[in-house]
């Protein structure tokens, strides 16, 4: 297995705030690639307020892996609406899609993002629709 895998906790002095959980990031290596400064500063901010393990898994069957050893990782997808597709089919694949949140940050170009976009979500680098 070639994925890499990662730690990152929190800084000691920074308190947590209440109800924080530790985060499993599921970063897109396609999404690393097209915007790498992107993904890096999705990673730090998370990494910044929660206990976070990062991973890039580079098939499904790695997904499925380390999907199912998540323990208590809340799932955080870091990439396009391919890969949110994948971990959504893992997690519905293991009867874990219902077992809490799963968060994404939209990472790529407005056509690799459509589902993202249409559920909300907007990147900062996104242009605002004009207002009438």
């Amino acid at each position: 297995m070639s994925s890499q895998s990662t730690s990152v906790p929190p800084p000691s002095d920074t308190p947590q705030p209440p109800g924080s959980c530790p985060l499993l990031l599921l970063l897109d290596p396609v999404a690393r690639e097209a915007d790498g400064e992107a993904v890096r500063i999705a990673r730090d901010v998370l990494a910044g307020g929660a206990d976070v393990k990062v991973v890039l898994p580079e098939s499904s069957a790695e997904l499925d892996r380390v999907l199912s050893h998540r323990g208590r990782r809340r799932p955080v997808v870091i990439g396009s609406d391919l890969t949110l597709q994948r971990v959504v089919q893992a997690l519905h694949r293991q009867r874990e899609l219902a077992s809490g949140p799963l968060g994404l940050v939209p990472v790529g170009r407005a056509p690799a993002v459509a589902l993202a976009r249409a559920a909300g979500c907007r990147p900062s680098r996104w242009p605002r629709p004009a207002r009438s």
